[in-house]
């Protein structure tokens, strides 16, 4: 029997490993992570119904690749054409960010925040 048709892949790995995708998304806060992390979930479901593993596998690497890259999205409107600009944290010159050469992050550095931001 493969070990995905298991009961205990299904109702305890495969959640565990949802959880930790969230602990992970939540560490990080991107866009992209967490787009993919809802396509998790509803690939999680999918495996449910058909014991089908090669979407949630791809889309959880996919999750973790977009965790960890140095850019992200942003929903914000940003003066001029989509682009992208430094993601700065800290206390720095608002004049940058009104400007819309950089996006400001805030003063709490968690140590995962991406380097780049793409704005529109």
């Amino acid at each position: 029997m493969k070990l995905t048709k298991t009961k205990f892949f299904k109702l305890l790995f495969c959640p565990t490993l949802f959880l930790v995708a969230i602990v992970l998304w939540r560490s990080s806060s991107r866009l992209t992570a967490f787009v993919l992390l809802v396509a998790l979930a509803i690939s999680y479901f999918h495996f449910l119904l058909s014991s089908r593993t090669i979407w949630m596998r791809l889309i959880f690497v996919s999750f973790l690749i977009a965790v960890f890259l140095p850019i992200d999205v942003s929903l914000q409107n940003y003066p001029g054409p989509p682009r992208f600009v430094p993601y700065v944290m800290g206390l720095t010159n608002g004049d940058r960010a009104r400007k819309g050469e950089v996006m400001l992050g805030g003063c709490m550095v968690r140590g995962n925040e991406p380097r780049w931001v793409w704005v529109w």
